[in-house]
C-alpha cells in the first residue's frame, strides 16, 4: 500500500533531478518549448490550484511543472486506473502524481473512498500554501477541444477553504496547453500561463448547496479557459477545421517575412478558427463550399501521398540538386549519428508501437528517453574512454554522440522530404497536381 500522506513535503531527490528533467524536456526532446505569462503566477507560499485542458497525456502534467522555476514541488492528480500496476504507481509517487477514481475506472467503494483521502491530503496541500495541478476535464483529448468539466476540482477548492474558515485565499491557475504534434520527438510546445482568478464569489452558495456551487465554479473556470485555449466547435467538420488551421497558418507564416515564435503561430490558428466560424454564421453557403473543397484537396493529398507544405514550397529542379548535393555532403555527420544513436531510438520507438491509444505515445517517448539515453551515453562514455585510454576524450566523444542525436534525427526528416519534394517535382505537370494546386487556391482565396 503506497502512502500518499507525506506527499506534499519537500523532496531533496527532486531538488538534484530538476535540471536535468527541465533539460531533457524543454531543451532536448521539444525543439521549441516557449512559455507565456510566467509573471502571472503567484508568489512562492500563495494556495494554487493549476488548471489546464488535457491533450497529451503525462507530458501535460510535466510540462506545467517545468513552469516553476523557483523551489515549488506541484503534486499532480491523474487518474486512478493508471494505479493498478504497483510499479507504475510507484513511479509516479516518486512523481508526485496521486490517484483519483472516476466511476467508470473504479473497482468499487473502495476506490470512490480513496478520492476523500485524496481531496483531503490536496487540502491539506494547498493550506501549507503548495501547488495542486488537475486536469478538469478529467480525460486526455485526441481533438483539440475543450470538454466538459466534471467535479473533482471545485470540491477540493471548495473543501480547501472550508477547512480554513473562507480565508485560505485559494488561486486558481488556468494554464493553455498547445503542441505541433503531441506524438513525435523534437515538435514545438506552448504553456501559455493566464491570470490567476478567485471564486469567494461562490462561498455563499456553496453553504447552502454544495452541488449548485460547484456547477457555478465549473462554468467561471471553463469560460477562462475556453478563452486562452484552441477550441473547435464544430465536431461535425471537425477535420476540415483543423486542416485548415494548419495549412492556412502555415501559409500566412510562410509567406510573411516577420519573426514567428510558436506563440505567434498559436495565435495565426486561433485566428484561422475564429474566420471560419465567422463565415459559417455569415454565410453557410460559402462555409459549405470551403468545406466540401477543403475535403476533396485533403483526400487527394492523401492519395498522392503528399503533405501541403510542397504546394507552398514550390521548389525548382536547380533548388532540389543543390539540397541533394547538401544532403550527401552531410551525409557522413549523420551516419555518426545513426552508429551512436540508432539502437536507443529504435529501441523507443519498437516499444511505442505497442501502444493502443496514440494519446500515450509522446509521453512513452519522453520517459523511454529521460530513462535510457543516460545510461547509453555512460556506456558510450565508458567504452570510448577504455579504447582512448583517457576520460577527457571519452566525455568529448560522448558529447559529440549526444549533439549528433540531432543531426541525426533532423537528417532522416530532411532527407523524407526531399524525396517527396522530388516526387511532386516530376508529377508538377500531372492532371492530379493541376487539380491540387486549383482546390489550394480556391481555398486560400475564402481567407483573404
Amino acid at each position: 500500500m503506497i502512502n500518499y500522506r507525506k506527499i506534499g513535503e519537500h523532496s531533496y531527490a527532486w531538488d538534484i533531478i530538476m535540471p536535468y528533467y527541465r533539460f531533457a524536456l524543454a531543451d532536448a526532446f521539444f525543439k521549441e518549448c516557449l512559455v507565456v505569462g510566467r509573471e502571472n503566477i503567484p508568489p512562492p507560499g500563495t494556495p494554487t490550484f493549476v488548471i489546464a485542458n488535457h491533450q497529451n497525456s503525462v507530458n501535460d502534467a510535466l510540462l506545467i511543472v517545468s513552469m516553476f522555476k523557483d523551489y515549488r514541488q506541484p503534486v499532480s492528480l491523474a487518474r486512478g486506473d493508471f494505479f493498478v500496476n504497483k510499479t507504475i504507481a510507484k513511479i509516479f509517487r516518486f512523481w508526485r502524481v496521486m490517484p483519483t477514481f472516476r466511476i467508470q475506472d473504479s473497482r468499487g467503494k473502495s476506490d470512490m473512498l480513496k478520492n476523500l483521502e485524496t481531496f483531503e491530503i490536496a487540502s491539506n496541500i494547498l493550506k501549507k500554501g503548495g501547488v495542486i495541478i488537475m486536469f478538469p476535464e478529467a480525460m486526455h483529448q485526441q481533438r483539440r477541444i475543450l470538454g466538459t468539466f466534471k467535479k473533482g476540482v471545485p470540491r477540493i477548492c471548495f473543501s480547501a477553504e472550508e477547512a480554513n474558515n473562507f480565508h485560505l485565499n485559494l488561486q486558481i491557475l488556468p494554464v493553455n496547453l498547445h503542441y505541433s504534434n503531441i506524438q513525435l520527438f523534437r515538435e514545438k510546445a506552448l504553456i501559455e500561463i493566464g491570470k490567476p482568478f478567485k471564486f469567494n464569489e461562490f462561498f455563499e452558495t456553496y453553504k447552502n448547496n454544495p452541488n449548485d456551487a460547484y456547477l457555478k465554479f465549473n462554468d467561471k473556470a471553463r469560460t477562462v479557459l475556453k478563452s486562452m485555449v484552441l477550441h473547435i466547435e464544430d465536431n461535425e467538420n471537425y477535420e476540415a477545421f483543423d486542416f485548415l488551421r494548419e495549412i492556412i497558418r502555415s501559409y500566412r507564416i510562410e509567406n510573411n517575412y516577420k519573426k514567428y515564435n510558436y506563440y505567434d503561430e498559436f495565435k495565426e490558428e486561433k485566428k484561422v478558427i475564429t474566420e471560419i466560424d465567422a463565415l459559417k454564421d455569415n454565410d453557410p453557403d460559402k462555409f459549405q463550399t470551403l468545406i466540401s473543397e477543403t475535403k476533396k484537396y485533403s483526400e487527394l493529398l492523401k492519395k498522392l501521398n503528399f503533405k501541403d507544405y510542397l504546394l507552398n514550397e514550390n521548389k525548382t529542379g536547380v533548388q532540389l540538386t543543390i539540397k541533394t548535393l547538401l544532403m550527401f555532403l552531410f551525409f557522413p555527420v549523420f551516419l555518426f549519428g545513426f552508429v551512436n544513436n540508432a539502437i536507443p531510438c529504435g529501441l523507443a520507438n519498437l516499444l511505442t508501437r505497442k501502444i493502443k491509444d496514440k494519446v500515450f505515445i509522446g509521453t512513452f517517448r519522453f520517459l523511454l528517453g529521460f530513462l535510457l539515453f543516460p545510461l547509453w551515453y555512460i556506456g558510450i562514455c565508458t567504452a570510448a574512454s577504455l579504447i582512448a585510454h583517457s576520460l577527457i576524450i571519452g566525455l568529448l566523444y560522448t558529447v559529440l554522440a549526444f549533439i549528433s542525436l540531432f543531426w541525426f534525427y533532423r537528417y532522416r526528416v530532411n532527407m523524407l522530404k526531399l524525396w517527396h519534394k522530388w516526387r511532386f517535382f516530376f508529377q508538377r505537370k500531372t492532371k492530379a497536381i493541376l487539380q491540387l494546386k486549383n482546390l489550394r487556391n480556391n481555398i486560400l482565396l475564402s481567407f483573404q
